[in-house]
């Protein structure tokens, strides 16, 4: 009499679930790269755009600086308190900057966070196919 229920041996159903996490997990590595290839190739990207932008404010920044102190002394200010003004001026601005850069990188992540999502979706799925003897 048959009950309808699968009557396979314990060897076949553990291999059958080694069989499929293997290929999940070749899936999940796939996914893996491509995520990380997109991230790197972002932040490379990025990274050179921002070089040549630094380098640039570098050269502004300096010649601001010697346009601000030129300016006070030829308005009168001497030239000590001149340098000085514009300094911390400069050092207020700096802080100001990095708080905001902090602040944009608040919830940035390199973390391939799909990948991870997958994987524990993908384990979650094995945990009950085992449980109730279907891998499917």
């Amino acid at each position: 009499m048959d009950d309808g229920t699968d009557r396979r041996s314990l060897g076949s159903v553990f291999s059958e679930v080694l069989s499929q996490f293997a290929s999940l997990m070749r899936l999940d590595l796939r996914l893996l790269r491509a995520e990380m290839k997109v991230k790197t190739s972002t932040i490379v990207s990025s990274g050179a755009c921002g070089i040549a932008a630094l380098a640039l404010f570098v050269l502004a920044a300096f010649a601001m600086v010697q346009f601000l102190i030129l300016a006070m002394i030829h308005l009168g200010v001497n030239p000590m308190v001149a340098c000085l003004v514009v300094g911390v001026l400069l050092g207020v601005g700096g802080v100001l900057l990095l708080y905001l850069a902090k602040r944009a990188l608040a919830g940035w992540t390199i973390t391939p966070v799909e990948t991870v999502n997958q994987v524990r979706t993908d384990i979650a799925t094995l945990k009950q196919g085992m449980r109730f003897g279907s891998t499917q």
